[in-house]
């Protein structure tokens, strides 16, 4: 039960710290819009990452052309704050050029790869801070790409108790955000000779660009429109463009738009864009109408932004929450079925406890691997293993493992896990396990039925044991698992004898993808 309350912690907090970027995203985006300058836009970004990791000051730098220098983009405004104090009458004022590729931050673009330094003066790349500098407990630098390039580098310092790895996978996944606001800043600067665009880059992220008349036709059409669905100008004008968006998108979109022209007020829709290829995808669009001197507005100004990976994410935090939710009303119901099961077995109280502690350890050994794997199966092999080592026994002259490499469904894997679990405690106590020159083989092999679905045989033979002289007069949770359990809740034919020599097992068990039996 801890373990799976660890699970289901873990997954939480992987679900809030991708909210929390999304949310550091959208505010780039949102404030991004009134930055003057790609140095206030920095400052905005550095502001957001602080916010995000909880450092207490940062910095963000770029490549200059030769790649042999960093100029610095911006200070943020936390750090100028601690310069001052530190050094109130010599701080200066404005940020720094020319930098060499050294220390902390150069170990990051030399790596070209992300860097927590917890322990900043220790670390072999430190070089110390120039003067007016205050302390550095913690560094964590991120480096900056663009379009798979490398071109600078944010550096945030001291977090309370040091930075953590959540906190180097939220500024990386932030990272290509910041790149992509401060491209789309140098971009809107640079149109800034147009005034129409001027003003109209101060309310939209520039993407791809269009402008129309009172009634909605298409008087200018930036490129990025055709280059992303085909249409040339002539085919988007007379609302043409309609035909590139989702045809289940394409009523409420067209609408919109119209009231928008009729009310003449703003409008902000999200919908799928068909591009070239025939593939859809995400886009924020928005629309502002431009006025005359007399207030009347005399065309409009609209921009669509690609907000498709931000709508993957989204769809994947939804079905994280489900799965977690199938997930833990699944291993209830297994933890219920072996305590009842533990229970009605009989025993001492102590016993019945450490029965019981024991096929939960299992569980959770099953659990810890499922997390480990992005698809959720286990290794067969591992699994084996991790329950052997439970009992302290390894593979070697007394114990054999061989088998192909086998993928386990996270319901398989507990069904097998809890069985290994029965027989390695059974064998430990009566069997190979405790009978010195006795041997243990533990084989499995993968099948196909005549329908071509896939299982896996797998085999448990004890040699060397002295014979029984009649099989155990009780059937215990053992027992029941294998010869009862599995074959009516997963479709498994399973044979247990105890025979003269040792404990014989054979269990064929078929492999179906989750939301099936599996």
């Amino acid at each position: 039960m801890r373990a799976e309350t660890h699970d289901e912690t873990d997954l939480l907090e992987t679900l809030a710290r991708k909210n929390a970027v999304l949310q550091a995203i959208n505010r780039i985006f949102h404030e991004a819009l009134g930055a003057t300058s790609d140095e206030a836009l920095g400052r905005l970004c550095l502001a957001v990452a602080e916010d995000l990791t909880g450092a207490s000051f940062s910095f963000m730098a770029e490549l200059t052309p030769a790649r042999d220098r960093l100029h610095d983009l911006a200070i943020s405004d936390r750090a100028w704050k601690v310069f001052r104090e530190v050094w109130p009458d010599g701080a200066e004022t404005m940020v720094p050029t020319h930098l060499d590729l050294h220390g902390l931050y150069g170990r990051v673009i030399h790596d070209d790869a992300s860097l927590i330094a917890n322990d900043a003066a220790a670390h072999p790349d430190a070089i110390g801070t120039p003067h007016g500098h205050p302390p550095l407990q913690s560094f964590l630098g991120v480096p900056l790409r663009r379009q798979g390039e490398l071109i600078g580098v944010i550096g945030l310092g001291n977090r309370s108790g040091g930075f953590r790895d959540i906190d180097r996978l939220a500024a990386e996944e932030l990272a290509p955000a910041i790149v992509q606001a401060l491209g789309g800043k140098r971009a809107e600067l640079a149109l800034r000779e147009s005034e129409d665009m001027r003003r109209v880059s101060m309310e939209l992220v520039p993407a791809m660009l269009w402008r129309t008349d009172q009634s909605g036709n298409n008087k200018m059409s930036e490129s990025q429109w055709a280059d992303l669905t085909g249409q040339d100008e002539r085919t988007a004008a007379d609302w043409g463009w309609l035909e590139a968006v989702h045809p289940e998108d394409r009523a409420a979109t067209e609408a919109a738009f119209r009231r928008s022209y009729t009310c003449n007020e703003s409008l902000e829709q999200q919908l799928r864009l068909r591009d070239r290829d025939g593939e859809y995808r995400w886009f924020l669009m928005r629309q502002v109408p431009r006025r005359a001197a007399a207030s009347s507005v005399t065309h409009w100004f609209g921009a669509a932004t690609d907000v498709h990976d931000m709508h993957l994410l989204e769809e994947r935090q939804r079905r994280l929450v489900a799965e977690l939710q199938h997930r833990v009303r699944n291993i209830l119901t297994v933890v219920r079925s072996v305590f009842a099961r533990t229970v009605e077995a009989g025993g001492t109280l102590d016993d019945v406890a450490d029965h019981f502690r024991g096929r939960l350890d299992a569980l959770a050994r099953t659990q810890a691997i499922v997390t480990q794997t992005a698809s959720g199966n286990v290794d067969l092999e591992n699994l084996i293993r991790d329950e052997l080592l439970s009992v302290g026994v390894a593979d070697g002259e007394a114990v054999t493992i061989a088998g192909p490499d086998v993928p386990l469904p996270p319901r398989a894997a507990e069904a097998i896990g809890l069985a290994i679990h029965e027989l390695a405690i059974n064998s430990v106590k009566y069997g190979a396990l405790k009978r010195p020159g006795a041997r243990l083989h533990v084989a499995w092999s993968t099948y196909a039925d005549k329908d071509g679905k896939k299982g896996v045989r797998l085999t448990w033979t004890e040699k060397g044991v002295p014979a029984l002289a009649i099989s155990p007069c009780r059937q215990g949770f053992g027992t029941e698992l294998i010869c009862e359990a599995l074959p009516y809740q997963y479709g498994a034919e399973t044979q247990l004898t105890f025979a003269g020599g040792g404990v014989r097992c054979a269990i064929a068990l078929p492999l179906q993808e989750e939301g099936r039996p599996f």
